[in-house]
């Protein structure tokens, strides 16, 4: 859904003014984009550390695996 706009005639100040606004509009896209990169970059390095720790935690050993009492560990010794 493009938007035409008519330019008024040359060397009016409506046509100056209307002109110098790109320029604004232009590098306010510019910032836009960068943000939008930086927030991509950062989701990517909350990704890749949530995976990683998954994978550290997963090699961890369960809480409810380690016995309470040496009980067990000590008939295997007799």
């Amino acid at each position: 859904m493009a938007t035409t706009i008519t330019l008024p005639p040359a060397y009016s100040f409506e046509r100056n003014r209307l002109l110098a606004v790109d320029p604004i509009r232009r590098r306010a896209l510019e910032r836009l984009y960068q943000r939008r990169e930086a927030v991509k970059n950062l989701i990517s390095a909350l990704e890749e550390y949530q995976r990683t720790r998954a994978a550290r935690l997963e090699r961890c050993v369960a809480p409810d695996a380690i016995p309470t009492s040496l009980s067990g560990f000590s008939r295997l010794r007799i």
